[in-house]
């Protein structure tokens, strides 16, 4: 049973809930009747993934991490929770099993509503005044929340950006697939800076690979050219998969003399690449052909920017290959 003065410091949280913030003092303190405190040790689970789970949660102390199980088996961070937030408030209005995992990330303690062993049902059948304005206000966050959507997605938080990654994933490779380019970039490009450039790279002679050692070779060395241009690149770079044997590298807040200086790291790497192992009986050095486009120099369209790099990583390897075409 909370005292007078759990009550009074409940009302001083709860007053900070969007749903709650416009309640009256006597309708806080019947909301404040059906909350409590808990405390929870770092790694303790505050609802599982697959469990029921209808409480609103706000931190008093620490934090909360969400995560979800990917494919069935891997764990993601979805969202993070500090001292102040609160989170599900939309679970006040669900009857089936949580999509995602709530953790402490370390000791912590939460405020929920409506207590254990309670149900925001029976809120809604003792108090149906201050139910109907919960209710309002949840409404009225669902449609900010589809409208915040996109803005939440564009943000390079990193659990976003892992995320985004899992989720626009090539399969054979691990790097972003080609929808990153034309879904993401557009709205990601004026976030850069004033310059950004695109490389385009492509092996000259993956097509000996293929035709003389099988499709298997070749898939193997894609993930060795893909796994290459990685380590060559910085964390805020974007290597992606751009078709077939073609990659693209988002190189942001960068000018086109250092944009060089990268392609040059990549040609070197990829030519020291040994694939022997992958062709046996004959030796074969891959080379490469890269394109590259700066914006605002060469174009401030994304799509216009792919394509120009795209244009001059053929003029490379037209003049010869194993060359950078700017």
């Amino acid at each position: 049973m909370n005292t007078e003065k759990d009550i009074d410091e409940i009302k001083l949280l709860l007053k900070n809930i969007d749903i709650f913030s416009s309640l009256k003092d006597e309708e806080l303190a019947a909301v404040a009747s059906y909350s409590d405190f808990y405390p929870f040790s770092e790694g303790e689970v505050v609802f599982s993934e697959g469990r029921y789970c209808e409480n609103l949660f706000m931190i008093k102390e620490g934090s909360v991490r969400i995560t979800r199980k990917n494919n069935g088996t891997n764990e993601i961070d979805i969202a993070k929770f500090i001292k102040g937030e609160s989170f599900g408030e939309l679970d006040l209005f669900e009857n089936s099993p949580m999509s995602a995992t709530a953790l402490a990330e370390k000791d912590t303690v939460l405020l929920m509503f409506p207590y254990r062993g309670a149900s925001f049902r029976d809120v809604l059948v003792k108090r149906p005044d201050i139910s109907a304005h919960i209710i309002y206000k949840l409404i009225g966050m669902i449609a900010g929340r589809i409208r915040s959507t996109n803005k939440l997605i564009s943000e390079q938080t990193p659990w976003i950006k892992n995320l985004k990654r899992q989720l626009l994933s090539d399969k054979l490779t691990g790097l972003y697939n080609r929808s990153f380019l034309e879904d993401d970039l557009p709205k990601l490009l004026p976030e850069y800076g004033p310059s950004t450039c695109i490389a385009m790279v492509k092996p000259d002679n993956f097509k000996e690979i293929n035709d003389g050692f099988g499709h298997e070779a070749g898939d193997n060395v894609l993930r060795l050219l893909a796994d290459t241009v990685k380590s060559c690149i910085r964390d805020d770079d974007i290597a992606v998969r751009y078709r077939g044997d073609e990659f693209a590298v988002v190189l942001p807040s960068t000018g086109t003399e250092e944009a060089l200086g990268v392609a040059e790291v990549i040609i070197g790497a990829v030519k020291s690449m040994c694939i022997d192992h992958l062709t046996p009986g004959r030796k074969i050095i891959i080379t490469a052909s890269i394109g590259i486009a700066a914006c605002p120099d060469d174009d401030t369209d994304p799509k216009s920017l792919v394509g120009t790099a795209h244009k001059k990583m053929f003029e490379a390897r037209d003049g010869g290959g194993d060359r950078i075409k700017a």
